[in-house]
């Protein structure tokens, strides 16, 4: 009997919980009628409703309501204009509960914010919302969202964004993937340069997590902020040794050597970084990693006035990475240059701007590729190679501005 009395309180206790929660809930959605005018005061009222919602959010997260809660949240942050947090509470709607008849409200909602933020980036905010998220836990759908979030860096989203990477430690502090997340979290930091929090959450992980897979790449990362930030060449210097000492099988070995190839290169001391970028690219192989140190090289050669070595390295790039257009292009192109204003070599900069249209014959640069190759069959004397290329150029991309001025050299050509 007792038992049975016990179960009844607790039953009456929790319905009596659960009551006040949608008390407190129904309060805020009485007051979300109330709209002002939108003046200054209604802004700072809605406001206000904002974060007393995101209490209400944090102290229940299994409530039933939550999907109201956040919906009423962000329209409160749009009366705000605190577009940013509004489009931190739309994500949340879509990645909790993945329904596709949801999305034609959020996406106008945030296609709205977006207009106040940056209307270039409206696609690519709209493109967050395309995440499903459909049979994961809610712990690893705030996981999805965070890094989502971390990988379209929209503006304005930094505070709002770090505030939710608090929210996930504190609800799940034995999450499995912790260590990924403090990662992440620190390229959060980074993107939006702050560089000595990146930095401790790097550093967490190496030393609170004994067992991580990412012990050498959080000492790479540490280092790259005291490299690429922080300019403090020494201490990155330091970390990069410890990495190459302590993990000299690792997968970071090649990503270090650039890396001081680089900080190299920025010190001037041309040798050096020559030395580190071939070792890099003997480490990296063909990972996508290596094209950089391949551009670098080229780099360093173009500094120590080794023309010819700069342009055979980006043709050995090209080939290399010639499934990927933009390295591909990217490396012919420079190839190009340096065979135009450093070799003064018309032949060389012809079998360059071929290999490009060989490659890759509708790549976005094609109308400036072709009217480049055009004009140097016509150095090289190839009048009816130059007559044909601008032709082609002419057909294919009648609108272009390259097309009229081809028409221009093609008109005094056929005189």
């Amino acid at each position: 009997m007792k038992k049975i009395f016990l179960a009844v309180v607790l039953a009456g206790l929790c319905g009596s919980a659960f009551a006040a929660q949608n008390a407190t809930l129904n309060f805020y959605q009485r007051q979300a009628l109330m709209k002002g005018e939108n003046d200054r005061a209604d802004r700072a009222f809605a406001a206000a409703l904002a974060q007393q919602t995101e209490t209400w959010i944090k102290q229940n997260p299994q409530n039933a309501e939550m999907k109201t809660a956040l919906l009423m949240q962000a329209d409160y942050y749009l009366r705000a204009e605190q577009y940013a947090q509004a489009l931190v509470a739309l994500y949340q709607v879509r990645f909790y509960f993945p329904s596709a008849q949801d999305l034609t409200l959020l996406s106008s909602n945030v296609e709205q914010a977006m207009d106040k933020i940056k209307r270039s980036q409206k696609g690519q905010a709209l493109k967050v919302l395309a995440v499903n998220t459909e049979g994961l836990s809610r712990a690893q759908q705030q996981a999805a969202l965070l890094e989502a979030l971390v990988k379209a860096n929209l503006p304005q989203t930094y505070q709002p964004v770090n505030a939710l990477f608090e929210s996930f430690f504190t609800m799940y502090p034995n999450y499995a993937q912790m260590d990924k997340m403090l990662l992440l979290q620190g390229d959060w930091h980074r993107q939006n340069e702050n560089y000595l929090a990146a930095v401790a959450n790097y550093k967490r992980v190496n030393e609170m997590f004994p067992q991580t897979a990412y012990k050498a790449a959080s000492l790479r990362m540490t280092a790259d902020v005291y490299s690429g930030d922080l300019e403090d060449y020494d201490t990155a210097t330091a970390i990069y040794n410890q990495v190459l000492k302590q993990y000299p099988d690792s997968t970071e070995v090649g990503v270090v050597y650039k890396h001081l190839a680089v900080m190299e290169e920025n010190r001037k001391d041309y040798a050096a970084a020559a030395a580190y970028y071939e070792k890099a690219i003997k480490d990296l192989g063909s990972r996508p990693a290596a094209y950089e140190a391949w551009r670098g090289k080229a780099d360093v050669q173009v500094k120590n006035k080794d023309y010819q070595g700069a342009y055979d390295t980006l043709l050995k790039a090209a080939q290399l990475f010639a499934s990927d257009e933009n390295n591909c292009v990217e490396a012919l192109s420079e190839a190009a240059e340096i065979a135009q204003r450093r070799l003064k070599d018309s032949a060389l900069r012809a079998a360059a701007l071929e290999k490009i249209l060989l490659s890759y014959p509708k790549t976005q640069s094609a109308p400036q590729v072709l009217y480049d190759l055009g004009e140097t069959y016509e150095k090289l004397g190839r009048t009816a190679q130059a007559i044909e290329t601008y032709k082609r150029l002419i057909i294919n991309y009648p609108t272009d501005k390259y097309a009229s001025r081809a028409q221009s050299r093609l008109s005094r050509l056929e005189k």
